[in-house]
């Protein structure tokens, strides 16, 4: 019981430091479109940037337009760093929602890395001991940075990372 009480701890540990964090002053009232919505930039817990155009081109990176690559810096001692494709926010199209309704499924992985996903990946960066020798499924892995990071940062035996969008999985 000791264990699971001290695992927990540390995860609500993560949220509290991510709440607590200085957040810019809004002079006056919220706009409404500040209002109940995913912020960008997440609980910040893995650091992200956008590469710029050269770098993507010496890595054969090769954009469409509605692409980006981005650099994942994960806390770890020995720095790792993933480069991933991934769609610009500001780029959904109809054709996304005709997919959506075609096959059923939502564009929620399509459009945006969301902080769950970046708190789940530190988590499970910071256990890694939990997945070695093991087998890994993401199911639903949207961008699946969680599971990139466990295939990058851990000694897990084998990493699949699957989404019922046919579109997220060709991102």
């Amino acid at each position: 019981m000791e264990k699971s009480k001290s695992s927990a701890s540390l995860r609500w540990k993560i949220l509290r430091r991510s709440l607590r964090a200085p957040s810019p002053s809004v002079s006056g009232q919220p706009s409404r479109e500040n209002v109940s919505r995913r912020t960008s930039t997440g609980f910040n817990l893995i650091k992200c940037r956008v590469l710029d155009g050269q770098l993507a081109e010496n890595l054969q990176i090769s954009s469409n337009g509605k692409d980006i690559c981005v650099s994942y810096s994960f806390p770890i001692g020995d720095d790792k760093e993933l480069n991933m494709i991934q769609r610009r926010e500001d780029t959904i199209e109809l054709n996304d929602f005709e997919v959506s309704t075609k096959y059923n499924i939502d564009t929620t992985g399509l459009v945006c890395r969301w902080p769950s996903e970046d708190a789940l990946a530190y988590y499970c960066i910071n256990h890694a001991d939990f997945f070695r020798s093991k087998r890994v499924l993401e199911l639903g892995s949207g961008y699946g940075l969680t599971g990139f990071a466990i295939a990058a940062c851990t000694d897990a035996s084998e990493v699949i990372i699957s989404d019922g969008n046919p579109q997220v999985v060709d991102s």
